[in-house]
């Protein structure tokens, strides 16, 4: 009988076979989540199934949260320096950041700001950039990095300002002064929009019930 149950019990896991690669190029599934959560009456969810599934939805946000994408990008200062560079926006990285020799020193200011990776030695920053697209020009700060994959990297501030935004294969949209703007991929994400706040509603709905049952289950017993 014991067997019989432990048997019963490890059929109820839930496995999910379309997890993430850590790959980018695999896209994000939850669709099983989705048809795990979204008929509970129908099967029988255990605690070790939640448990397991937040695991899983924890390692799906942390991949999900800290996205990359090339953008074709021209940039000026003061109208006297002008730079057309590939960045990379990075939804992952704190500010704006320069590769050192891109633009003149002249330009740069000593700054207290600090990558999270770096010693206290002062940095320096440049404040009147402006990134152009289609005749609009964003203003944004940057901070000087000696060492860079890449030329330009724009992060949380770049972002911000540019909310409310959409993610779509082409490219990255947004609307400033009632102007669409597309900021274009160099190449198209392979990935899949997903509606985490759904998964998250789902997950906590059925946990609360989940346990309301076990504790009734528990007095019925006592």
């Amino acid at each position: 009988m014991i067997n019989t149950d432990k048997q019963k019990e490890s059929s109820l896991l839930l496995k999910l076979k379309d997890e993430p690669s850590t790959s980018t190029s695999q896209p994000y599934i939850l669709q099983k989540i989705f048809q795990r959560f979204e008929n509970p009456s129908k099967q029988n969810i255990t605690l070790q199934d939640l448990q397991e599934t937040s695991t899983k939805i924890i390692h799906l946000k942390e991949k999900i949260t800290y996205q990359k994408w090339h953008i074709n990008i021209t940039i000026t200062i003061q109208d006297y320096f002008k730079l057309q560079i590939t960045a990379i926006i990075d939804s992952g990285a704190q500010m704006n950041y320069i590769k050192k020799g891109l633009m003149p020193t002249k330009y740069f200011k000593k700054t207290k700001k600090r990558l999270s990776t770096a010693n206290d030695e002062v940095k320096f920053k440049v404040t009147d950039v402006h990134i152009c697209n289609k005749g609009i020009c964003i203003k944004q700060s940057f901070i000087l990095v000696k060492d860079l994959d890449i030329g330009i990297i724009l992060g949380q501030p770049f972002l911000e300002i540019n909310k409310p935004l959409k993610i779509k294969t082409e490219g990255i949209t947004t609307k400033i002064f009632q102007q669409k703007i597309l900021f274009a991929f160099n190449k198209k994400p392979i990935t899949k929009n997903i509606n985490l706040l759904k998964t998250f509603s789902l997950f906590k709905e059925h946990s609360i019930n989940l346990i309301k049952t076990k504790e009734n289950n528990l007095y019925f017993m006592k």
